[in-house]
């Protein structure tokens, strides 16, 4: 509240009074309240969102106590993680017109759980009482948390500084473990696997994750491979035109790296369904996993912007989708981040030129095919939408022809004359393949070293511009 004074001279009866009147004026006064989890792991990425009331035009001054800022400006959300370890407070002071308000949360950076390895597991004869299994080690206090194949048992332990032991477990699978910060999402996955069999019973492998190669344009299956001598290889399985259907696409030898690159799925045009079997040495071949299904990202223009548009991703539970947008050449930055139960998103991106998305996953717990690499996040296709408000009366009634082409793309430009126009070709990613300089007329264009796959091709003349989408076969 501020109050104004002022002073009216009047006359009554011959005489001069001053009167003094004033006035009150409520003011919008900034609050600048924010959230962020109490409790967090070096390096993990801390959300830190501003929940508070301000003016337009206020200030914001952040103090994030060392972390270094991932993402974020202004009032934010900000993207931050923290390097040492210890409480850290942040803080944020808000102006404006002479008015401040400051508020600060604590947060406690702690290091991520040890890492142990899984023990036990086995086979035992039908009826029998199962076998152990269990940790090597633990760390006190840690929570320890018992899955089979990739879902949590209920079996919860509290570590002790030695050796864990979850019991005798009887149900076939594949067994592992993730320790858990208490009061925190600070989680680890523990090291290898064991498996849970009945003697003369299956034996079982889940698939990690089904993600996007942005090299070869392609669906990436990754499994987390389990220890078993009696395993020769790992079918692929991917589903056909009807639902629930499957055929069989690979196998890959059980001492290679458990990934496999689908060179014969085209996830540009839609997405796929992928089971995995195993087979043993005796040629047996055991049930199939449950199934993962990838994300095939699809935009469409709207009115203003564009709508994204993307199936959900199958296979491990999750609570957020990251959407990443690239402009033109520019580099890729997270545009938002919305719920699991979200499949749609319209982007108020106004200004012309290529524009490029993908959609993204983060897993709970990393994929590890193999020592030294390491799987985080699903990916979708990376998709390019053509440019906002771009004219084509320059241009109109250009032609590319053969599409699909496989070893010459012909351009006509109707007309004649001496214009120079700009050609360019990008990959769906937003990656440049090539340029030059045309005129009206047939230019002949060699693509026989393009991978197969879908392009796009922009042409820019003097006042006008032009995209067209091709596929090299």
């Amino acid at each position: 509240m501020k109050t104004f004074t002022r002073f009216l001279i009047t006359t009554i009866c011959g005489l001069y009074i001053a009167l003094m009147l004033t006035t009150t004026v409520s003011a919008q006064r900034p609050s600048c309240t924010f959230s962020m989890m109490e409790i967090a792991c070096l390096e993990q990425h801390v959300k830190v969102t501003f929940t508070g009331s301000t003016p337009q035009g206020a200030l914001y001054d952040w103090d994030f106590d060392g972390a270094v800022i991932l993402e974020g400006s202004g009032q934010g959300p900000f993207w931050v993680k923290w390097l040492t370890t210890g409480e850290k407070h942040v803080s944020v002071v808000v102006i404006h017109n002479g008015d401040t308000c400051t508020h600060t949360r604590a947060i406690l950076i702690v290091e991520l759980p040890a890492a142990f390895y899984m023990t036990g597991g086995g086979g035992y004869p039908a009826g029998g009482s199962g076998v152990h299994v269990g940790l090597s080690s633990s760390q006190s206090g840690v929570i320890y948390k018992l899955r089979r194949n990739y879902e949590y048992t209920g079996i919860n332990k509290v570590g002790t500084g030695n050796a864990i032991d979850f019991g005798k477990q009887t149900e076939p699978g594949i067994y592992d473990c993730v320790a858990k910060i208490d009061g925190s999402d600070c989680l680890r996955e523990m090291e290898g696997e064991v498996e849970v069999w009945i003697i003369g019973g299956s034996v079982y492998q889940h698939i990690c994750m089904v993600t996007f190669d942005t090299s070869a344009l392609k669906n990436l299956i990754i499994w987390n491979k389990i220890e078993n001598d009696i395993i020769s290889h790992f079918n692929i399985y991917r589903e056909t035109y009807q639902n629930n259907h499957y055929e069989k696409i690979a196998e890959v030898l059980y001492n290679q790296f458990s990934v496999y690159l689908d060179t014969t799925a085209n996830p540009l045009v839609k997405s796929d369904k992928y089971r995995i079997t195993v087979t043993d040495t005796l040629g047996n071949e055991f049930d199939d996993s449950p199934p993962h299904k990838s994300i095939h990202l699809n935009i469409n223009p709207g009115i203003y912007g564009f709508n994204l548009i993307w199936n959900h991703y199958v296979g491990f539970e999750f609570l957020t989708y990251k959407i990443h947008r690239k402009p033109d050449n520019g580099p890729w930055l997270v545009l938002d981040s919305v719920a699991s139960n979200i499949d749609s998103y319209t982007d108020l991106y106004t200004t012309t030129g290529l524009v490029t998305y993908f959609i993204e996953v983060v897993r709970p717990e990393s994929c590890n095919p193999s020592k030294g690499s390491s799987y985080v996040s699903v990916i979708s296709n990376t998709a390019t939408a053509a440019p906002l408000g771009m004219e084509e009366d320059e241009l109109s009634g250009i032609k590319i022809y053969p599409n699909p082409v496989r070893e010459r793309l012909f351009l006509s430009i109707p007309g004649n004359g001496s214009t120079v126009f700009l050609l360019q070709i990008y990959r769906p990613d937003g990656r440049k393949m090539y340029e030059s300089q045309v005129r009206k007329g047939n230019t002949g264009i060699d693509v026989t070293s393009f991978q197969s796959g879908l392009y796009i091709l922009k042409l820019n003349g003097t006042s006008a511009a032009v995209v067209k989408k091709f596929f090299k076969n």
